[in-house]
């Protein structure tokens, strides 16, 4: 089976909001996503979180920790998604890859349109804020 690894980054603000960013892109444009990429050849998921978000969002992140994964089956080959947390240390966000981005409680997520894979992420976010356990 061909699948492709991916990271995104949950990025939280000290409020606890978490930036999302409206896609740009050929595929799923306009979708709202926690920005991240294709992790590359020889290269950690970790590492793929700094660099995706560096390229995208010209900061610099700490990875705080992993989240979760899940499969994307929505493409072929198939997106294997791991999801992290993390935050900004230096830089001001400028969006590359996005056409805006938005900084939200973990309420307002659902308010936004994000792709039927996310799922998982999202109840898992909204779990955490509201202290109840749930696991992708």
């Amino acid at each position: 089976m061909n699948r492709i690894e991916v990271v995104c980054v949950v990025l939280l603000d000290k409020t606890g909001r978490a930036l999302i960013a409206q896609r740009r892109s050929a595929i799923a444009n306009g979708i709202w996503e926690f920005p991240g990429g294709k992790v590359e050849a020889g290269e950690s998921k970790e590492a793929a979180c700094i660099r995706e978000i560096r390229e995208e969002l010209g900061v610099e992140i700490v990875v705080d920790g992993f989240l979760c994964e899940f499969d994307d089956n929505g493409f072929d080959p198939i997106v294997h998604v791991s999801a992290y947390r993390g935050h900004i240390v230096s830089g001001s966000i400028c969006f590359h890859a996005h056409h805006q981005g938005k900084w939200v409680s973990m309420e307002e997520l659902s308010d936004y349109h994000f792709q039927a894979a996310d799922e998982a992420l999202l109840t898992l976010l909204r779990h955490q804020a509201n202290k109840k356990t749930f696991h992708c």
